[in-house]
């Protein structure tokens, strides 16, 4: 049975030992551990490799036996490192090295051959971990910028391998990439992977730039498929990384959460207190006396125009007239982060907004890392002299503009800082994707909250409706913060609505599934070809956004869900109908299923959902745009089905029985000779034999035979998917359309599509259309992203979609 094989540099889980001697494993927050635990938790065919974090010279051997297996009962496998080698590797190589230089850091980086050699020393201790582990079937898929050489290595030894990478940070321009002495080696390194993955299409389009530019040589193909001498391929894509995101709006109700966002309310006067206000107000009167001339003891500095007096004055002037605002950070103490920029914005924004003095108040959370590199010490000086210098200039007695916090808090506390905050300021200078930004939005499930988003993180391509800004550009986050203090809840609001919609279906769990159904879409032969890329799906997603009127037409078995031995048992799951329910519902999509199912049960399957239905290839519609309500429709000029099914019947159960487990379907204007769970071999023969005895009296009859996966059907010459759906696509009536199918009597539907259209083969095989996708998995992804950018209002927390498909493995379950 084939697994999956987790490669990265930390295992998700840390070790604890107990009293009596024994170990036990605590899961690890955040990074891999929250995106790709779930599915390692959820598929017990999955073992995870990486650094176990302790140092093996201070355990004895019984005790690092002992070690190993705590880790083994939960199927992770330790990597032992000695301090030389986490040095060289990962503090040296990794941390030094490619960390600053794949941020545009490049001044910061440190180019040292030992701890190159470090690097590819411990590269291959991970590869000499995984190689006896690996059988025949098994997928690798191995983690981040820390091993980009272990794909070229397991592919050495074992060629026929399905291998995946993923980069997890930034990768830079050719012109940095190149600065790196061993550019080319890691190059090499990384092609091993069948599929190598990033977070964003112009981090894809910078790797592919380095290959043109330092590995000449190596063909890439208009697919993005690299030509490797060895003779296997490397695809090359983006796959944007999610969150749990019920987790985080489930985690931002509970009491702690609750209970945190309360107490930073009182703090800043969001629920006033009489203490608050009077001191405010006091404040303020004493700032007027010290205006007026011999009224107490400091009136002889009112002529220096102190700033503090006139701050106190304008503070309790608006006290009635100024809510109170709270604005949030999260972050780790880095200089990619931005820290210092997004202080100076904000002291910035006090200066020459002099009326949020004493009504904004910003809770700044930055966890210290690497405290004992020199560059992170300045880092956390400056930061420290900019929040004392910013609190020194603006804080009145009852207030202080900067809640600064320099410890590590677990999630729950967190959430009750993101439901606090009126605005999220997340500025880094250079970032992979930026979760924190995610986080705060389903903290505010269809709740207002602004968003201030720097356009140098991935997630600035995601969350468009955030206040997008320059992060270098001070001025241009002083404004932006202002703004987003100024929005009225209600149109807040509704950028969430937006953005929160696609964070419903972007989630960690679809994004691995993403990632490991392309793997195993590029490591099939024929399966290359057309692949859907994030390029494309970047460019529909921003058509359908700005189409006016949208057809979708979309086969049914094999494409909204998988094939299956015995055709009632493709029933749509609840999930399903929800899906079809959210895009069909739109008043601006016209959404069709287009099956070669009987009107029967398409009737008894879907006539309760807000979606147009054309069934046995097009002999029979309804719910179309055009026709009568609720009312089937037989296409006109067909011949007469009762006397031509008299004919073919009979032909059709001679061979249901020659091959047991055949059986014959008869639909109104159809019939057709399934075989699905008959021996192979048997059918194959008799299917010939089959075919010869229908072709003699078809012709006289009008009818025509189609073969479909392991269906021999007959139906009247004058219908097919393509007539069926014909007038539809001829009308002019939209600006947006996109066909779906997975055999060959979809193929009519695309020969009938615009050039502008969206076309989607599902599986492999020869096909008119433009796009390729696995399996039903990617099309319901689609689907549902595509809902999202409908959405009008919140979906329900109650297990719906998208929210459902995110994080309970709808989609997953569906398909299997």
């Amino acid at each position: 049975m084939s697994r999956l094989i987790i490669v990265s540099n930390r295992l998700p889980m840390s070790l604890e030992a107990t009293d009596d001697g024994s170990y036990t494993l605590r899961q690890n927050v955040g990074g891999l551990a929250t995106a790709i635990g779930p599915y390692h938790r959820a598929h017990k065919d999955c073992l995870w490799i990486g650094w176990s974090g302790i140092d093996p010279e201070q355990y004895s051997d019984k005790e690092l036996q002992d070690i190993r297996q705590a880790y083994r009962e939960s199927r992770c496998i330790p990597v032992f490192l000695s301090k030389d080698e986490l040095n060289g590797y990962y503090a040296g190589f990794s941390n030094n090295t490619l960390w600053p230089l794949f941020h545009d850091f490049s001044h910061e980086a440190v180019f040292k051959q030992q701890d190159w050699d470090m690097y590819r020393k411990v590269n291959m201790r991970f590869a000499q971990v995984v190689e006896p582990l690996i059988r025949k079937g098994d997928t690798i898929w191995i983690q981040d910028y820390h091993l980009m050489l272990l794909p070229k290595m397991l592919r050495e030894r074992y060629p026929d391998a399905s291998i995946g990478w993923f980069l997890h940070v930034p990768f830079p321009s050719a012109e940095i990439f190149r600065s790196l002495p061993w550019s080319r080696e890691i190059l090499e390194g990384v092609l091993g992977a069948n599929l190598i993955g990033f977070h964003t299409v112009d981090f894809s389009a910078s790797f592919l730039a380095s290959l043109h530019r330092l590995l000449p040589e190596i063909p890439v193909n208009e697919d993005g498929v690299v030509e490797m001498p060895d003779g296997h391929r490397a695809a090359i894509d983006a796959f944007p990384i999610g969150i749990d995101y019920n987790l985080y709006s489930r985690t931002a109700r509970s009491g702690l959460a609750r209970a945190m966002r309360r107490g930073i309310d009182e703090a800043c006067g969001k629920s006033p207190r009489h203490r608050y206000r009077t001191s405010v107000t006091a404040e303020g009167v004493a700032a007027t006396e010290a205006s007026v001339p011999d009224s107490n003891w400091w009136s002889h500095y009112a002529s220096e125009g102190i700033p503090e007096t006139t701050l106190a004055k304008q503070a309790a002037s608006s006290i009635e007239s100024r809510s109170n605002k709270v604005i949030v950070s999260v972050d780790r103490l880095d200089y990619t982060k931005g820290l210092p920029e997004r202080l100076k914005a904000f002291g910035c924004m006090l200066d020459k907004y002099p009326e949020w003095v004493g009504h904004v108040t910003y809770y700044l959370l930055a966890t210290p890392s690497r405290e004992n590199v020199e560059s992170y010490q300045r880092l956390k000086d400056q930061v420290d002299q900019l929040v004392g210098e910013i609190n020194g200039r603006y804080s009145l007695l009852a207030w202080t503009p900067i809640h600064y916090i320099t410890r590590s808090l677990s999630i729950k506390p967190v959430c009750g800082i993101y439901t606090a905050g009126d605005v999220a300021l997340v500025t880094p200078l250079r970032d992979g994707m930026n979760l924190v930004a995610k986080e705060y939005l389903a903290c505010h499930d269809g709740r207002d909250g602004a968003l201030v988003l720097s356009d140098m993180c991935g997630a600035a391509d995601e969350l468009t409706d955030a206040f997008i800004v320059n992060p270098y550009d001070i001025d241009m986050v002083c404004e932006a913060l202002h703004n987003a203090l100024e929005i009225s809840p209600e149109e807040s609001r509704q950028r969430n609505i937006r953005m929160q919609a696609r964070l419903k279906v972007r989630t960690a769990s679809n994004w691995c599934t993403s990632f490991l159904e392309t793997l195993k879409q590029v490591s099939t032969p024929g399966m290359t070809d057309k692949r859907f890329r994030m390029d494309h799906h970047n460019e529909i997603v921003r058509q359908w956004d700005k189409a006016k009127r949208r057809l979708v037409l979309c086969d049914y078995d094999g494409t909204l869900t998988p094939l299956v031995r015995k055709p009632e048992r493709a029933r749509p799951t609840r999930a399903l109908c929800k899906l079809l329910t959210q895009v069909g519902s739109n008043p601006d999509v016209d959404m069709i299923l287009v099956s070669g199912r009987s009107h029967e049960i398409m009737e008894d399957w879907f006539s309760q959902l807000p979606v147009g239905l054309i069934a046995e290839h097009g002999a029979w519609s309804k719910n179309c745009p055009g026709q009568q309500k609720d009312v089937w429709e037989r296409a006109k000029g067909l011949p007469d089905s009762q006397t031509w099914q008299k004919v073919i019947k009979p032909i059709m159960d001679v061979s249901t029985e020659r091959v047991p487990g055949s059986f014959v379907e008869s639909k109104s204007d159809a019939v057709a000779w399934h075989y699905r769970m008959s021996d192979a071999r048997v059918a194959d023969a008799e299917r010939q034999d089959l075919l010869q005895r229908l072709r003699r009296v078809v012709v006289g009859l009008g009818l025509m035979i189609m073969e479909n996966s392991k269906v021999v059907e007959v139906t009247p010459v004058a219908t097919s998917k393509g007539q069926a759906v014909l007038p539809l696509v001829s009308s002019g009536d939209y600006d947006f359309m996109m066909a779906l199918g997975d055999d060959d009597t979809d193929e009519t539907m695309f020969a009938v599509m615009p050039d502008s259209g969206w076309t989607f083969k599902v599986g492999p095989g020869q096909t008119k259309a433009r796009l390729r996708v696995e399996d039903p998995v990617a099309v319901n992804l689609l689907m549902a992203d595509l809902a999202a950018g409908v959405a009008q209002v919140p979906s329900d927390n109650d297990g719906s979609l998208p929210a459902r498909f995110a994080d309970d493995h709808t989609i997953i379950d569906d398909a299997g």
